[in-house]
């Protein structure tokens, strides 16, 4: 006997394409084809066969179609029986035309003789419409028996929540940022600092993210759309987030420039809790910094942006243009710079707000003025000044800026040289003075407006006195212990219980809402409770603004939100199986519902309802029962939105009560925790075991030789 079997996606494009139209059919034919194989042959087509593919297999003897399809996309062939296996989940399946004759399941299910289903639910839907005559069995996704060793290791290894959790994808944990009810941004404290990063470490080969004209592989947050160029922020404190956690040291080069009021202004470029200061110019300039990651972090954030400005040409939100980051391990140790020295007659350097070189020097034509550093520094300063001209600055108070340290002087006719001190300089590339002076040139032939004649610029290291030097000694040490401290002791609290929901938050059955709203109000004041949310579709950067803004609208609470996206490997994803302590479902209606029956199949108790598919496998014994009560809707394809049919609405008083009592119940009830634990597994091996698919889908055969033979 050969199989064909078919489903919209297949292994090359299924990463790609999470979350849209029938792509969890591709993992269901996933899990049918060791038990196809137990029957006879399988041949996995790309596109929907037609009578003349069949009729060249047939050559070789017979064949059986399954379409893992809805049933109005199953083809339309009479050469072999074409049986189409379907998830459903409302209280009717399709019996009218709204676009085209294959909306009507019923008349399509007639058509094809015989249907496979994956519960029993679904199974009665069927009946109820079509006959208790018509030929459909129920059978869900063999999966039970693939679980066989991850039961084994959570028996002999209990569930560790976060601890020793590495995921290679991208993670938005709530821990990562200051909330507030009007604004969220990532956070730099030691709290940040000191926490257990989730992402996979990076191996140190060169991360290069260029943004001109086509989309880089970086998550980015608080921008515009990508143009040919680069791309414009849209946020006074735009970030990116990477899908590995960067330490250690580094050399960051950033392709960036301002947008109008943001040219010449001071830009913060932090990595984590480790931060360096440049000048944003008109045009695209490159700045590279050394960096030293002490605590692991997937975040690189900008600070110091205005956001509008007045009576710009383009109406956009736009503060700074990126272009290009790269970070590599540096090629050289590190070498600090002891001295630098600028001559402005000689040099090239950029800067704005000053003319072209001359023989003395350059002279300033605006009220700020910058000039970049050729290398970036950090420590104890003295800066020297030496000017050639004071022009119109007489007696007027300027502010010199070593990064963002700032020092004022006075100038005077007759002085050539300022020298200031400056402490504890974080990473910087540029050095710059605001309010100068300007005026008219004074010479007949000179037609231009003048402020300061600027010949040179020097920088020498200085050592920090004594009192400076134990004070650091001492902060240093206090924060290493500290930081030792807060992780023992996170680490080993037996407080800390890991919650794991998995969906596409695009799918209206899924109630997204309901699950995080829940868990926060169960969990407002337990920093020991995580909600893992794994989103199952192909585009996170259409759920940031929902994410974000489910941050913003329940803060203030000590409990922790993690939602991660990509696509998992098959050992990152036993990770979540092995580590999880509950598994949550608030769905309007199932079909069968994989995650669920993975995690049960593992040992993991649920929360969740026990309504349509899943009444067949939850109950009191394996999981904490979400109410849910009948509701009407429509069918999901039909664009009239007509009601139809019946969904299950979700009792979230209840959800709130099934968080709370199931914390209750694996933090100071383990012996019960370990019962429900054995009652999810023995629940799956009745629902989804290999033995139980075995002997339904032999009926399958049967059924279909009796046809043959009459």
């Amino acid at each position: 006997m050969l199989f064909l079997v078919y489903s919209p996606f297949s292994g090359s494009n299924i990463r790609d394409n999470l979350g849209l139209a029938d792509y969890s059919y591709y993992f269901v034919m996933e899990r049918f084809l060791p038990l196809l194989r137990e029957f006879g042959e399988v041949e996995i087509l790309e596109q929907p066969p037609c009578d003349e593919d069949v009729a060249l297999r047939q050559q070789s003897g017979p064949c059986i179609y399954l379409s893992f399809t809805p049933p109005g996309k199953v083809a339309a062939i009479t050469r072999c029986p074409a049986i189409p296996v379907f998830a459903w989940e409302y209280s009717t399946i399709p019996d009218e035309e709204f676009t085209c004759p294959q909306d009507n399941w019923a008349r399509v299910l007639r058509e094809s003789g015989r249907a496979i289903t994956h519960s029993r639910y679904a199974l009665d839907v069927v009946k109820a419409q079509l006959g208790e005559g018509y030929p459909i069995e129920s059978i869900p996704a063999p999966i039970w028996d693939s679980y066989q060793g991850i039961r084994e290791q959570r028996t002999s290894s209990p569930p560790r929540g976060l601890a020793g959790l590495n995921l290679d994808c991208t993670i938005i944990d709530s821990n990562d940022y200051q909330i507030s009810n009007t604004s969220i941004r990532p956070r730099q404290d030691s709290a940040a600092a000191n926490k257990r990063i989730l992402s996979e470490q990076w191996g140190g080969e060169p991360l290069v993210y260029d943004f001109t004209g086509a989309e880089a592989d970086l998550t980015l947050i608080g921008f515009n759309e990508a143009e040919p160029w680069g791309v414009w922020s849209r946020s006074g404190y735009p970030w990116v987030l990477f899908d590995c956690a960067i330490e250690g040291e580094i050399e960051l080069s950033i392709t960036v420039r301002g947008y109008m009021h943001n040219i010449g202004k001071r830009l913060r470029v932090e990595v984590g809790s480790v931060g360096a200061d440049l000048l944003l110019s008109e045009k695209l300039q490159t700045h590279v910094f050394r960096m030293t990651i002490e605590h692991p972090t997937n975040v690189l954030s900008f600070d110091g942006l205005v956001e509008r400005a007045v009576g710009a040409p383009d109406p956009r939100d736009i503060g700074m243009g990126l272009s290009r980051i790269e970070i590599r391990r540096p090629v050289a140790p590190a070498q600090e710079t002891d001295s630098l020295d600028i001559d402005l007659s000689q040099d090239e350097v950029v800067s704005e707000g000053l003319y072209d070189r001359e023989v003395l020097g350059r002279w300033t034509f605006a009220p700020a003025v910058s000039i970049q550093l050729p290398t970036p520094l950090a420590g104890d300063f003295t800066l020297t000044v030496e000017v050639f001209h004071i022009q119109h600055n007489h007696g007027r108070e300027v502010d010199i800026c070593l990064g963002e340290q700032r020092q004022t002087v006075t100038l005077e006719d007759g002085r050539n040289f300022y020298e200031l001190e400056f402490s504890g300089v974080t990473t910087t590339d540029y050095v710059s003075f605001n309010g100068l002076g300007f005026g008219p040139s004074g010479n007949e032939h000179d037609p231009r407006v003048l402020g300061l004649g600027l010949k040179g610029i020097s920088l020498q290291r200085r050592e920090p006195d004594g009192r400076e030097r134990s004070a650091m000694a001492g902060l240093k040490s206090l924060d290493v212990w500290s930081a030792a401290g807060n992780f023992f002791k996170r680490l080993r609290s037996p407080r800390n219980i890991l919650y794991t929901a998995i969906f596409n938050p695009k799918d209206g059955r899924k109630n997204w809402e309901d699950i995080i709203t829940g868990f926060v109000y169960a969990f407002r004041d337990d920093p020991g409770a995580t909600l893992l949310i794994k989103i199952t579709y192909h585009d996170l950067g259409e759920l940031y603004g929902d994410i974000f803004t489910y941050l913003i609208e329940l803060h203030p609470f000590k409990c922790r939100l993690i939602f991660i996206h990509g696509y998992l490997s098959g050992e990152q994803y036993e990770q979540l199986l092995l580590h999880s302590h509950f598994i949550v479902n608030a769905s309007r209606g199932e079909g069968q519902c994989l995650p669920l029956m993975e995690f049960m199949s593992s040992g993991v108790p649920a929360v969740a309802p026990d309504n349509t598919a899943m009444g067949e496998y939850i109950n009191e014994s394996n999981a904490f029962i979400v109410k849910s009560s009948p509701d009407i809707t429509f069918w999901p394809h039909d664009p009239r939105q007509v009601l139809r049919t019946m969904w299950q609405r979700i009792d979230w008083g209840s959800l709130v009560t099934a968080y709370s009592e199931s914390a209750t119940v694996y933090r100071s009830k383990r012996g019960k925790y370990r019962a429900m634990s054995n009652a999810a597994v023995e629940s799956q091996q009745r629902y989804c075991s290999m033995e139980n698919a075995r002997t339904r889908f032999r009926a399958v055969l049967d059924g279909l030789e009796r046809e043959d033979g009459r």
